[in-house]
């Protein structure tokens, strides 16, 4: 089961998270395991490999939102200068730039 110490050990800002939730660690946890299981997850990872872009943008747009209000900094960071430049369209090896972050967002989701 997860912790707040495991959490804080993986270098999330827990205190800022706990606040977006009312400071209600059960409802963290929660928001973390569905924010850990949302779909744009994969449609990322497909679009990057296929080279779409645009939809790549949007998926990692949308998961920038979710990860940023559970303050999952670790993966949240990462993902956020994705963003950034899939926003400006510079050419990337985006697949090789998202393998981390589906690294940490896995051992993330089995802790839960």
């Amino acid at each position: 089961m997860l912790t707040i110490e495991q959490l804080q050990n993986f270098g999330v800002d827990t205190k800022e998270g706990l606040t977006r939730c009312m400071n209600m660690e059960a409802f963290y946890f929660k928001m973390i395991k569905m924010g850990l299981s949302d779909g744009h997850f994969e449609t990322l990872e497909e679009s990057l490999e296929k080279g779409n872009l645009e939809e790549a943008f949007e998926s990692a747009h949308a998961l920038k939102g979710v990860l940023g209000n559970l303050a999952l900094s670790p993966i949240y960071n990462p993902l956020a200068e994705m963003t950034e430049m899939l926003r400006a369209g510079k050419s990337a090896d985006y697949v090789t730039m998202y393998k981390p972050i589906k690294e940490m967002r896995d051992k993330l989701l089995a802790m839960c």
